[in-house]
């Protein structure tokens, strides 16, 4: 079986992808390798042909230039079939590759097992309908204190609350705040005390010397 039958045989049925994945992984490798090695021919002969301009530029003689043209000449036509066929090696690799690429996206894709739309939409449905029963329940929950005090007449709901007033447990009273004013201003009183100067008690001498408060003479 030639090669193409091969292929035509692999690709015309439903083949498994890994075979696909490694008969084109295969072809890929060789195809790499033809080009990688057109492409060191390539090298070579652009090499020849500059060896070949400096062989025509150092000659004196006319016989010596023509044969370098005719060499120089059936080079560059080697040169041409040669990019030829690294073109078409190109193209090739390329249709390889992009086949490759795509036989493995839908490997990945058959791999994950991803749900399709119906199952998406009907577990949807599912997530909103439990939504909504929790929202209710949560709802219903809320109003059991309600309901349990509804029914009750006046006189039951008073005494209801009244008994629930007097189970409740007693806020904790705050601890009084300490005042500290008198004791951070006695310092303060002290040592204004002691800056104060102290005042002597005035004499009867002294009271007689002090003009200010001499008696005043008494009228008529």
């Amino acid at each position: 079986m030639g090669l193409m039958d091969k292929v035509r045989t692999l690709f015309s049925g439903k083949g498994e992808n890994e075979k696909k994945i490694a008969f084109l992984s295969e072809r890929k490798a060789a195809l790499s390798l033809q080009r990688d090695r057109a492409y060191e021919e390539m090298t070579a002969l652009e090499q020849q042909e500059a060896a070949l301009k400096q062989q025509f530029k150092d000659s004196a003689g006319a016989i010596t230039k023509r044969r370098v043209t005719s060499q120089m000449l059936q080079l560059r036509k080697d040169l041409e079939r040669r990019q030829q066929l690294l073109s078409m090696l190109n193209q090739q690799v390329n249709v390889v590759s992009t086949h490759l690429h795509n036989l493995d996206l839908v490997q990945q894709g058959n791999a994950a097992k991803l749900p399709d739309t119906d199952e998406i939409t009907e577990d949807a449905v599912k997530a909103e309908e439990i939504l909504a029963q929790l929202e209710a329940d949560s709802e219903l929950a809320g109003s059991v204190g309600q309901i349990a005090t509804a029914s009750m007449s006046d006189e039951e709901k008073a005494l209801f609350e009244e008994l629930e007033n007097e189970t409740a447990e007693p806020a904790t009273p705050e601890p009084p705040v300490k005042s500290e004013t008198k004791v951070a201003d006695q310092p303060h009183r002290e040592q204004a005390s002691r800056a104060a100067p102290l005042r002597e008690p005035q004499t009867e001498q002294g009271a007689a010397n002090n003009p200010a408060r001499r008696a005043k003479p008494e009228a008529g």
